[in-house]
């Protein structure tokens, strides 16, 4: 195989270690989640020991060639050499590209196993107990619902829109109703329903 398609299959094995990292972050947790972060390093590190021996190989080659103008010995003699010097540098691993980013993802992963024990089950935020107008964006303080399609909208802004424009539908993405909306098809909403993070 040529360089050029095992650098790139290597990419591609990286990759997929990181989306195996992220599900693993999402999906495990506690021991298990630890024992197949540590499985992913060691992949990693492997990748990261192969690449930096292919770029030694590269350059030592390189040395090599340069010299073979001005030098009768074989090329191979040459390449031995740079690269057995080239070699000892040992390379550290956990500072290699692919090392840190696969870091990242374990961190993610680990952060959000944390976050998953510190919310109660009834994490409530202000937002999520309103409705959100499709008009403003933003939570809904005097809802009204209407009554033909049953989506939801702010008192104030809907009216807005049935006092400004000729022809108002309704204004939810999507909605299939296209009849034209007036102010006797709004009625109060009931509550929004509570939602609680699981």
């Amino acid at each position: 195989m040529v360089d050029a398609e095992l650098s790139d299959l290597r990419k591609q094995c990286v990759a997929s270690l990181y989306s195996c990292a992220e599900n693993v972050g999402l999906f495990l947790d506690g021991q298990e989640m630890e024992t197949e972060f540590l499985k992913l390093k060691s992949c990693i590190d492997e990748y990261c020991t192969m690449e930096a021996r292919q770029d030694v190989a590269n350059q030592a080659l390189e040395r090599a060639k340069n010299e073979i103008e001005s030098n009768i010995e074989p090329l191979q003699d040459r390449f031995e050499f740079h690269l057995s010097s080239m070699a000892q540098r040992d390379t550290d691993n956990n500072q290699h590209p692919y090392m840190i980013e696969l870091n990242k993802k374990v961190e993610m992963g680990c952060q959000r196993a944390t976050q998953n024990l510190d919310d109660s089950d009834l994490a409530i935020t202000e937002t999520q107990d309103r409705y959100i107008d499709p008009i403003t964006k933003r939570p809904v303080t005097d809802p009204v619902q209407n009554s033909v399609c049953g989506h939801i909208y702010d008192r104030g802004s809907i009216m807005k829109l049935i006092n400004t424009r000729k022809k108002v539908i309704c204004p939810v993405a999507g909605c299939g109703s296209r009849q034209p909306l007036r102010a006797h098809q709004l009625a109060p909403a009931p509550p929004a329903p509570h939602h609680h993070h699981h």
